[in-house]
């Protein structure tokens, strides 16, 4: 009977142990995630880091959310920002979306039966694919452009933004559903609008850097990249048609006899003064202000690159500077041509827009001129900027000379303005074969 109970009481007591030992087990193995505001570091506005804060068996690991917040506007009890917080929904969905991405990948684990450390954790759910769809990102994409002042890029991704939303119909896709396929329907669409090579590579070029940021903000994967086989240069020829003129030409159109203060005017002045000047395109023109004027030199920054440019200015150009300046020299703070207006285009946007609408209407003055004269080449500002690189050219300054006098950052690019010169070069050499 002794011997009975104490078999008993020894299985009692080793399922206690072993229960003991499991809840043991269960709670050292819980992981816990959440926000909390990191006192163990000040920033110089007096806030506090937030951070993302992984637990598991007495391990503890941080990962910044990227802000910030002060101690008056954090409720400790509840780790989230109390009312008085002027961004307290953004902060929140921020924070719940952090959490959740982690608190998931603990939930696939345990299903997994596989063992991690919170490194582990933090590893596995950064590389998770983000998700987020082509048009929202490309809305998203379109904002941080303009935030940043880069209009004239945000009015391309708009443009390629459009057409497709047209050609989907309005509806939304995935970055998986930009494959090959689509790709090549999306050519055809453009194709059946007539539209040329130069004008669909722009587009699709615009769709490929989009993806290729995807990529890189994790929002899609490499593995669903179509541009290895939609090859944008192998599909689309978009050589540089020739656009420079000869210098001739550029002293015909100096030499036309325009009413004074009509459009025409202005446009002959314009393209006049881009080829004495160093090849000045139009929007760094537009944005040149008296201020930028000293000592017969222009000192200015490209607005496409932000390289700084100075150039000593020659007699033609200083004589157009000196018709303007009864008109539009008010203060240094004056744009030199009047295209823009400082009281009137104060935004980035403002800016863009209008700068877009005098160029519109000086290269239709332009090109009448051209006409005018018989020149073939039909002639826009862009024509100035071509031609004089190309005459430099021919009188035999080096490449890398040019390049850095139209503030090119490397001298593939002068090379494509060159494109036409070489060519000519070229064929009259071949005609000594005859």
């Amino acid at each position: 009977m002794f011997a009975v109970l104490l078999f008993y009481l020894s299985l009692f007591c080793s399922v206690c142990v072993n229960h003991c030992v499991n809840q043991n087990k269960m709670a050292t193995e819980y992981t816990t995630v959440n926000v909390i505001l990191y006192k163990s570091k000040t920033l110089s506005n007096g806030e506090h880091p937030l951070m993302v804060r992984v637990s598991k068996n007495r391990v503890r690991k941080y990962i910044s959310l990227g802000l910030s917040c002060h101690p008056k506007h954090w409720d400790t009890k509840t780790n989230l920002p109390k009312k008085s917080h002027p961004k307290k929904e953004v902060i929140e969905s921020i924070i719940s979306k952090a959490v959740s991405t982690y608190k998931d990948k603990v939930i696939d684990f345990k299903h997994e039966g596989k063992d991690f450390t919170p490194d582990v954790l933090i590893a596995v759910a950064g590389k998770q694919v983000k998700k987020t769809t082509v048009f929202k990102y490309f809305e998203a994409r379109i904002e941080r452009l303009k935030a940043s002042n880069q209009i004239g890029n945000a009015d391309v991704y708009r443009d390629t933004y459009n057409q497709l939303k047209s050609f989907t119909l309005g509806k939304d896709i995935t970055f998986s559903q930009l494959d090959f396929d689509f790709l090549l329907k999306f050519e055809t669409y453009f194709r059946s609008k007539d539209l040329s090579d130069n004008a669909i590579s722009v587009r699709f070029r615009t769709l490929r850097a989009l993806f290729n940021s995807a990529i890189d903000e994790g929002y899609t994967k490499k593995d669903n990249y179509p541009f290895d086989k939609f090859k944008i240069s192998e599909r689309f020829n978009t050589k540089t048609q020739k656009r420079a003129i000869t210098k001739i030409d550029i002293k015909r159109i100096e030499a036309l006899k325009i009413k004074e203060g009509s459009t025409a005017f202005e446009a002959q002045k314009y393209f006049v003064f881009s080829y004495y000047g160093q090849g000045i395109n139009f929007v760094d023109m537009a944005g040149l202000k008296w201020k930028n004027i000293l000592g017969g030199r222009i000192f200015y920054k490209r607005a496409k690159t932000g390289s700084e440019l100075s150039f000593s200015l020659n007699r033609p150009a200083l004589e157009i500077l000196d018709y303007w300046k009864p008109f539009t020299r008010k203060t240094d703070e004056s744009y030199v041509f009047p295209i823009l207006n400082e009281l009137i285009h104060k935004t980035a946007t403002q800016k863009s827009n209008r700068v877009q609408k005098v160029l519109t209407r000086v290269n239709r003055d332009l090109k009448l001129m051209g006409k005018e004269l018989g020149i073939e080449t039909p002639i826009t500002t862009y024509v100035a900027r071509h031609t004089f690189a190309t005459v430099l050219k021919q009188s035999g300054v080096a490449t890398a000379i040019i390049s850095e006098a139209m503030g090119h950052q490397t001298e593939a690019i002068t090379q494509t303005y060159l494109k036409s010169f070489e060519n000519s070069i070229i064929d009259e050499a071949m005609g000594h074969l005859l």
